[in-house]
């Protein structure tokens, strides 16, 4: 935090759109909506919509909304599709998940996925986590993650990575891109210390609090 003052600025952070009827919070102006299904102290459930025909949630790999080539080394992820066409990437391979079909993806195992955008439909899928001592993909961390990269997605700007990794090495999230090592020091070495404890960057803002 000594150094925080030498850190580049992240705000200001647009409100995400929160339905307090339904529950849902809506991101990159509407593109992506997602709410809290379940969760306690083994899992977290969420229901997700990415819109078709948006360079957010429905330009293939390359939208914004794409997580990142990612694994979890505490919990166990699984895709349930409820309408739409889910692609995805696991472990190197490509495929598809179509309405009423579901996948389970283990420990350690790199994967990412994406709204299919040759149906030109939007995608409804629920997203699970579950076990470790840290759920890692929880509510606060959708809320964050996602809104800190419509913030700036919708400001015209580039998220900072230091940002985005402190993000992911709370959520114990780790990039699968480089070797499992050099991911874990990333999110150790320069989002934690880094981003966290030099400058001064958060887990939580209160503009993404419910």
């Amino acid at each position: 935090m000594a150094l925080s003052f030498l850190a580049p600025s992240l705000g200001p952070f647009q409100r995400p759109i929160v339905d307090h009827k339904d529950g849902s919070w809506t991101f990159f102006g509407g593109d992506f909506k997602t709410w809290a299904v379940s969760g306690d102290e083994d899992h977290f459930k969420s229901r997700q919509i990415f819109k078709a025909n948006s360079p957010h949630t429905g330009a293939g790999r390359g939208s914004t909304a794409t997580p990142p080539y990612h694994m979890h080394p505490y919990q166990i992820e699984t895709f349930e599709v409820l309408s739409g066409t889910l692609c995805y990437c696991i472990d190197g391979k490509l495929g598809k998940l179509e309405s009423g079909k579901s996948v389970v993806i283990p420990k350690y195992q790199p994967h990412t996925f994406w709204n299919d955008p040759s149906t030109g439909t939007d995608l409804d899928v629920y997203i699970t986590v579950r076990g470790g001592e840290n759920p890692g993909f929880d509510e606060t961390f959708v809320h964050n993650f996602y809104g800190y990269l419509s913030s700036v997605t919708m400001a015209g700007k580039k998220p900072n990575p230091l940002q985005m990794l402190r993000f992911l090495d709370h959520a114990n999230v780790i990039l699968a891109d480089p070797p499992y090592l050099v991911g874990r020091m990333l999110n150790l070495l320069l989002g934690r210390w880094l981003g966290g404890y030099i400058f001064g960057y958060k887990t939580e803002y209160g503009t993404f609090e419910g």
